[in-house]
């Protein structure tokens, strides 16, 4: 059996996100990186193709067109993916696309429809899910050694501002989407959201906010969102899931993760003062490169996503889970506006 012929691959987007898809498609060995598209500034696209090895455009139609693709991976502005999002799914290429869908909500609707009407694969880029500590998360979850769900956290606080869109909350669709997505994926369906913002600028945009959150389950949360923070602020990330077994916690995503178990309920606090604890906790080793990286944790969801196409398995985190994201936010921001 003959290995597969690598997937024909395009990038639209040349910022630095960009050229994180870039590079992780030059170095896959199961991808072709063949065509790089910007925007406006066809230098810069060309640079880019001359470094890579690939073709250079500036007009994403002629890019399709011309270069019998695979895949497409997008990278453009928060608040512009919509068009290039729909003209890539309408030729019916299969799409790697990054967050949020859109900030948008009938326009995510309709950009999902016409994805699965087309019959493409396609995915969302929720990258964190790929950090080493949300991996070990997940083992730990998967082991049993949490238990069920009880409470979950999210606080993520780094700098955006001023805000690029200027709807009030925007941040909630792109930031803090990860957030969301995060917590749907440990806890299933969030199906109330209550909250609080403060607007400390006097602009409308309101760029702290605070929420109570409850699941389907009946598990409950906490998400705490702004981008008056900067991420140069040390520990300006925090996760952390408490479930009937033990509490799991993620801090600034890649840097650190922690498992400690949970005492026997039963037992009395004399009991639990006398066991010994089996805390765990993971840092990422100092010439672990590949770990403290934010940017490969991009890489490792696209060899997921390129090995999943080949093989015709699911998309690792489809698309309606960008639209699921998206419709959390937009609820959190009805809690604060509603209307």
């Amino acid at each position: 059996m003959t290995d597969p012929k690598p997937l024909r691959v395009g990038v639209l987007g040349t910022g630095n996100w960009g050229r994180v898809h870039i590079e992780a498609y030059w170095r896959n060995p199961l991808t072709d990186l063949v065509a790089v598209c910007g925007s406006a500034n066809m230098e810069r696209a060309e640079r880019f193709a001359r470094q890579y090895g690939a073709k250079a455009y500036i007009d994403l139609e002629r890019m399709i067109e011309e270069q019998n693709l695979d895949l497409i991976s997008i990278i453009t502005p928060d608040d512009q993916h919509y068009k290039p999002y729909k003209v890539a799914i309408e030729a019916g290429l299969n799409c790697f696309l990054e967050k949020p869908l859109t900030i948008d909500l009938a326009e995510a609707r309709e950009l999902v429809a016409l994805a699965r009407n087309k019959g493409i694969y396609c995915g969302v880029n929720f990258n964190h899910r790929y950090a080493t500590p949300f991996q070990l998360v997940k083992k730990h979850i998967d082991e049993g050694k949490v238990g069920r769900p009880l409470h979950f956290h999210w606080r993520f606080t780094g700098g955006h501002y001023p805000e690029r869109q200027q709807l009030p909350l925007a941040h909630l669709l792109y930031m803090q989407s990860h957030g969301f997505n995060m917590l749907q994926t440990l806890g299933g369906k969030i199906v109330s959201i209550k909250g609080h913002a403060y607007d400390p600028r006097g602009t409308g945009q309101f760029t702290t906010a605070a929420f109570s959150l409850q699941f389907e389950s009946g598990t409950v949360g906490t998400f705490i969102a702004g981008v008056d923070g900067d991420y140069k602020d040390p520990d300006i990330y925090q996760f952390e899931m408490m479930g009937e077994r033990g509490r799991v916690k993620v801090d600034d995503a890649i840097r650190r993760f922690e498992y400690a178990p949970r005492p026997n309920i039963v037992q009395t606090h004399q009991e639990q003062k006398g066991e010994e604890s089996l805390a765990l906790v993971w840092n990422s080793h100092f010439f672990d490169d590949e770990s403290r990286n934010f940017g490969s944790t991009t890489d490792r969801h696209i060899d997921h996503f390129v090995k999943s196409l080949i093989a015709g398995e699911p998309e690792p985190i489809p698309v309606e889970e960008g639209l699921a994201a998206l419709e959390a936010g937009q609820m959190a921001i009805d809690a604060i506006l509603p209307g």
